[in-house]
């Protein structure tokens, strides 16, 4: 198929040289990044790999023209308060420069934080993977938990669906998508600033529904290869891949408060009067 009929599904390719070279040759820093147990890694459609710490991005990592390449957003590695992204040499990556780099990124998240009532939602999430990830571990011994990829983003130019799905959770052979969502978020009520009519949480919830209906046998395809291939790469432990799609979606609520009063609690509650009307699969979970 070439690449213009390319669908956005099919541009993962489990046979693609970045992994097949990853596994074969075993690069140090690819160990180094494996061996991190604050880091999580993600597997993207155009066949390049993401390193993530602490809701920032580590590293993106490519092949091309017969050699790995990496790239970084250049205030965690060199000029605080920069745009843009530098060149992240791999070849000569060892633990002192990664210590660094979490470092810069934990700075650049100071203030959105544990202990924050509002923590920026990325460290929510990857807070989320890797502690199911260590709960998993100590009750089977897998090294991976139930989140098996964040960020899942469609985009299809004819239909105009454009996408981000923060979770996919695969448990008891079902594959799930989680949107992630913190309490204070506007989008769960009715906001004169943001809202209209119908409140953007539940247009989003419908909207990914309608999206997971129909395309069940591409996510499910897209998934297994996803899958295979984390399990080539030693991300995942083996895998039963015979699963079945989840066609509703899920809402997680972070519970971010750390006092609640009157118009707290208020708020909670019209927060799960709403998701109960229109049937919204959801959960508040305190952070």
């Amino acid at each position: 198929m070439s690449k213009k009929n390319e669908t956005d599904f099919e541009k993962l390719n489990q046979n693609a040289e970045i992994f097949v070279r990853i596994k074969k040759e075993k690069p140090n820093w690819w160990k180094l990044f494996c061996d991190d147990g604050d880091l999580y890694i993600d597997i993207r459609k155009g066949n390049t790999i993401n390193i993530y710490y602490n809701g920032g991005s580590v590293a993106k990592i490519k092949f091309t023209k017969g050699k790995f390449s990496a790239k970084i957003h250049r205030k965690y590695l060199t000029e605080k308060n920069k745009c843009g992204y530098d060149d992240l040499c791999l070849e000569t990556l060892d633990k002192i420069t990664l210590d660094f780099i979490k470092k810069n990124i934990r700075d650049v998240y100071s203030d959105e934080k544990e202990g924050s009532e509002k923590p920026a939602e990325k460290w929510i999430q990857c807070k989320l993977i890797l502690e199911n990830r260590k709960e998993n571990r100590k009750e089977n011994g897998k090294k991976n938990g139930n989140y098996i990829d964040s960020e899942f983003q469609y985009n299809n130019k004819n239909t105009g669906i454009n996408l981000r799905i923060d979770l996919i959770e695969l448990s008891d052979n079902k594959l799930s998508f989680v949107e992630l969502k913190r309490i204070d978020d506007t989008r769960l009520l009715n906001d004169k600033k943001r809202n209209t009519d119908t409140e953007e949480i539940i247009t989003q919830m419908k909207t990914y529904r309608t999206f997971i209906k129909g395309h069940q046998n591409n996510l499910k395809t897209y998934y297994q290869k996803l899958i295979q291939i984390k399990v080539d790469l030693g991300l995942l432990s083996e895998q039963n891949v015979d699963f079945s799609i989840n066609e509703i979606p899920k809402l997680l609520i972070a519970n971010t408060y750390k006092k609640q009063g009157k118009r707290r609690k208020d708020r909670i509650n019209a927060i799960e009067n709403l998701l109960n009307m229109h049937d919204i699969e959801y959960k508040i979970e305190s952070f």
